[in-house]
């Protein structure tokens, strides 16, 4: 965001009617360059003081900001106490930011309703935010909505995550009834144990949950819920367990914090991908209930400028924390990087997402970098070479589509598709299926990227295979280039094609590193350099997630660390370049053919023989 295009001067009005408001004074101080925050905060603010001029000026607007709610509960925090000095616990700029657009915002549809159902809050580690949810948590555990029967969780993927914020909210508790909440203590009678915090007179209870040990048949019915470390969960399954419980709850709202992950598969970046678009685009107004607040640096690089850490490091704006937290960061920073693990510290951090697997074929910025949207190319009617990878068993049967064109400005670029057939015998249901792959194949069959198998025993039916390929062929009217494929498991399919196709180059390519390595690096250097497009496919893009490089002196090929790690779109895009990477230059993979000559199987003595008997 181009802040310095932004004329303040607009939100005089804002400024006048919520002086001293610290969301305000937050956003102020972006805008005006006073304090540095990466692209997502600078939209994050510039959407708050948009959205308070909306609830004078847009009538359709049916939520009101209260200041005097975020000032209750930024006086609560200060019965707290900071873990480390034992002082009284003051809030930071940046975490009243946060506390007054979760609570200051109201719903005037519903009674006690908060605007915001859905929060998605990260930073970089170790910048306050346990103690922050701390705040929110006993807050609402306490004096929240409804007046009784409240239901709170703390959550997280595993039991030891979830012990953390619930272990040290249930220590400022103890400290709270001790002191001055002693008589509060009194009246309400709050007990509390490892498990659970419960005011009986007012059946309101706040439990810890782990998706680790949550039961099969769901957690309950929670209105408030704070999930801890979003980036290790795998599925949504936990999550959907406490949502679809608050769908009734009018006042219901759950909040995702987290830093970043490694698992390209996490619902976390998903949601991550999702909202950065929605932001980046300007269209707030489509996500009114939902809150997004990602402190990170903007790029991988400025792991080398520490005076840029605020982005992902919002604490740093407290001087002294600064200044001791950027010599310890810089001596992790240059440690990991001589183990060769700066992924790790870009990611913890720098609140980036990045794919830190070791040997990653790709990182998360170049597989993000190389998307385009769907009308900036048309496959109608283009030259194309086709990959085929054939399916095991539980792998999913995957077509590449390479499409070589120019670029407006003279450039020689490549462009990749893919579908996918979509087995679940092994898994049991496709849900399942899903579920052990990370990935959600039934939106993406609406999207047309993949074909889910009718077959009612979960396979794949190479026909149906078949049927789709030369119908996807015709109806985009494709000049098909080249035919390049895995040859396991691929006989009776290849023969089908030959015979259909029987003047196209077919080639089957030996999965072997003298083979692939050329095509393998060929498709990375096009992600990186620009020169290799493709479109929003989910599955193309786990796939390249996935990937990672195996090698030897010769060069290096793809593979996967674990079976569910889905790689198989990217070896039938590296099929399909093996041929298709040399479409601008002169050179081929095709070996050329012998030439036959009449002495062929012939020995010495038979062509001694033709001889003596030659004649002119």
């Amino acid at each position: 965001m181009d802040i310095a295009k932004i004329d303040l001067s607009q939100f005089d009005d804002v400024k006048h009617k919520y002086l001293g408001d610290p969301t305000v004074a937050y956003a102020v101080s972006v805008l005006n360059c006073e304090k540095l925050a990466g692209d997502l905060i600078q939209r994050a603010c510039y959407r708050q003081l948009v959205d308070l001029q909306r609830v004078d000026n847009d009538p359709d607007f049916p939520y009101v900001y209260d200041p005097n709610r975020t000032q209750k509960i930024i006086q609560f925090s200060t019965l707290l106490q900071d873990p480390d000095s034992r002082e009284p616990f003051v809030l930071s700029p940046y975490q009243m930011f946060i506390i007054g657009l979760l609570e200051g915002w109201t719903d005037q549809r519903v009674a006690g309703g908060k605007r915001f159902d859905r929060a998605i809050i990260s930073m970089a580690r170790a910048n306050g935010k346990t103690a922050l949810m701390s705040v929110l948590a006993l807050y609402n555990f306490l004096f929240g909505q409804p007046k009784a029967n409240r239901q709170i969780a703390v959550a997280s993927a595993d039991s030891s995550h979830a012990e953390a914020l619930y272990s040290y909210m249930r220590q400022q508790w103890g400290a709270l009834k001790k002191g001055p909440f002693s008589a509060l203590q009194k009246r309400l009678n709050v007990e509390d144990n490892k498990v659970n915090m419960t005011i009986p007179s007012q059946s309101t209870l706040m439990r810890k949950l782990s998706a680790q040990s949550a039961p099969s048949d769901g957690v309950g019915h929670f209105g408030y819920a704070i999930v801890d470390e979003y980036h290790l969960f795998q599925d949504r399954s936990f999550i959907n367990s406490i949502t679809s419980g608050q769908a009734f709850l009018p006042s219901s709202q759950i909040i995702f914090i987290s830093t970043a992950g490694v698992d390209l598969r996490s619902p976390m970046y998903e949601d991550y991908q999702r909202y950065s678009k929605i932001f980046k685009d300007g269209q707030y107004n489509t996500v009114d209930n939902i809150l997004f607040l990602f402190w990170q640096q903007d790029e991988d690089d400025e792991v080398y400028e520490p005076n840029t850490w605020i982005k992902s490091n919002p604490l740093f704006e407290i001087p002294e924390k600064k200044k001791i937290a950027t010599q310890k960061l810089i001596a992790e920073r240059d440690e990991l990087m001589s183990t060769g693990k700066m992924p790790d510290f870009i990611t913890k951090n720098m609140n980036r997402f990045v794919n830190a697997k070791d040997n990653a074929f790709l990182t998360a910025e170049q597989i993000e970098g190389a998307v385009i949207p769907t009308e900036q190319f048309s496959i109608q009617g283009r030259e194309v070479f086709v990959g085929v990878d054939f399916s095991a068993t539980n792998d999913d049967f995957s077509i590449g589509f390479v499409f070589p064109y120019v670029d407006s400005d003279g450039s020689h670029k490549f462009h990749l598709y893919g579908h996918y057939f979509i087995p679940w015998e092994k898994a049991g249901s496709i849900e399942a299926k899903e579920k052990k792959d990370g990935l959600n194949y039934r939106h993406s069959q609406e999207l047309g990227y993949s074909t889910i198998t009718q077959d009612p025993y979960g396979q794949i039916i190479q026909r149906d295979v078949f049927d789709w390929l030369l119908n996807f062929i015709d109806v985009n009217e494709l000049d098909v280039q080249g035919i390049l494929y895995d040859a396991w498991n691929s006989k009776a399919f290849m023969e089908r094609v030959d015979n259909i196709f029987p003047d196209t180059l077919i080639i089957p390519v030996k999965q072997t590193i003298p083979q692939l390595y050329e095509p393998t690096q060929f498709l990375r250097d096009g992600l990186i350099r620009g020169t290799i497009t493709m479109f929003e496919d989910k599955v193309m893009q786990m796939g390249l997630a996935n990937a990672i490089t195996v090698g030897n002196v010769s060069g290096y090929k793809i593979d996967k660390n674990k079976n569910t790690a889905k790689i198989d779109v990217v070896d039938s895009i590296v099929d399909a370049l093996y041929e298709g990477m040399y479409y601008f230059d002169s050179f081929t993979n095709v070996e050329e053919p012998k030439h036959k000559s009449m002495f062929d199987g012939m020995s010495p003595e038979q062509i001694d023989e033709y001889y003596q008997h030659i004649t002119f």
